[in-house]
């Protein structure tokens, strides 16, 4: 009796021990994973939104992967480095100008309009600071300095987040490339998802391929339509730093603000220049862009969901505002998988006890 207690309390050290050490070196990989956790979310995305045109390219190159995986991403790369390194070297090749031109002092700044005055809340703080650069450059710099400085601070700032946040877009990329490519991670991903999810482990998998699916369409599909429906106003209506006042129409657009902050500071410079019917006529297509994405949304975010619309922008906003960017497909996901685990609960109705 005595032997079968110590064996069976040696049995239990053991058993002990070795869940100890499995989760000590699960703790350790976690660790190890958790500086590349966000390039892999978000390489995992990218693979499932570019894997039809991945599908499609390799049958035209008679089965060759590794070329359609490397076009594909080749491509990607191109498109996000030569619009980073054209926006870089403008504002770069701008600031060196204002530099030059406040040094030598060629750098006049128009007398501001009066109508600037009437804006909300900064109407007269605009116009004073405006109206101080104007009369004096260089005594405006220095009476505005602290605040100049501030603002310098947090755009650079700003700048060294952004160059932090393209090196993981572009590793992101490159991940991606090799999961399009790499069957046996494809097998490994699915497999983990039927082994955690039992039977339901198909129908969980098609809902996560297809929420990314509608948040790429009705997500960033609408964000991009909708930006380049307001660079169209804001080159075409002449305003400063188009190209800038561009790309934040972009972010805005993507987390679900929209543009109507710069639509509003571009109505409000145009009735500055005293051009009234000009003014009227941007302010007529500003509004328009701007509430275009409430008919394009219905068109793009529902179209072909396994879930409602109302569930998948519900994880949308809701996963935006607990995880950031990539709360925009994480939310989505898994809120779909709890609509339908409460569906199934829903339609699982307990038997009728017949009363003796």
């Amino acid at each position: 009796m005595k032997n079968s207690k110590e064996i069976k309390s040696k049995q239990i050290f053991e058993t002990i021990l070795q869940l100890g050490l499995v989760f000590l070196i699960l703790g350790f990989c976690f660790q190890l994973l958790l500086p590349f956790m966000m390039p892999i979310l978000w390489a995992i995305i990218l693979a499932i939104t570019f894997y039809p045109i991945f599908d499609f390219l390799q049958k035209k190159l008679k089965g060759r992967k590794s070329l359609a995986s490397f076009l594909i991403i080749a491509t990607i790369l191109a498109l996000i480095i030569i619009p980073t390194v054209v926006f870089f070297n403008s504002v770069t090749t701008t600031l060196v100008e204002l530099k030059a031109g406040v040094e030598d002092g060629s750098l006049k700044v128009a007398a501001p309009g009066q109508n600037i005055k009437d804006w909300p809340i900064i109407g007269d703080k605009a116009y004073n600071f405006l109206y101080a650069l104007s009369t004096d450059l260089e005594k405006g710099l220095l009476e505005y300095k602290a605040q100049i400085v501030e603002v310098s601070k947090s755009v650079l700032g700003s700048i060294a987040s952004s160059i932090g946040s393209l090196l993981q877009v572009i590793l992101s990329v490159i991940i991606a490339g090799v999961l399009m490519v790499s069957t046996s991670a494809q097998n490994l991903a699915t497999n983990f998802i039927k082994r955690i999810s039992g039977d339901s482990g198909e129908e969980f998998l098609n809902i996560s391929v297809s929420t990314v699916y509608q948040v790429v369409k009705g997500i960033l599909g609408v964000a991009i339509i909708q930006t380049l429906i307001q660079a169209v106003g804001l080159f075409g209506c002449g305003v400063p730093f188009a190209g800038v006042l561009t790309l934040l129409c972009l972010m805005l657009s993507i987390i679900q603000i929209g543009p109507i902050i710069i639509n509003l500071g571009v109505i409000a410079y145009l009735f500055s220049l005293d051009d009234t019917t000009s003014a009227l006529l941007w302010t007529v297509f500003f509004i328009v862009s701007g509430l275009s994405d409430n008919v394009l949304k219905p068109l793009l975010l529902g179209k072909g969901a396994m879930v409602p619309m109302l569930v998948i922008f519900l994880g949308v906003i809701g996963g935006f505002m607990m995880s950031g960017f990539i709360g925009l497909f994480v939310g989505p996901i898994v809120f779909s998988i709890g609509y339908k685990l409460f569906e199934a609960w829903m339609d699982d109705k307990p038997e009728k006890t017949i009363a003796e």
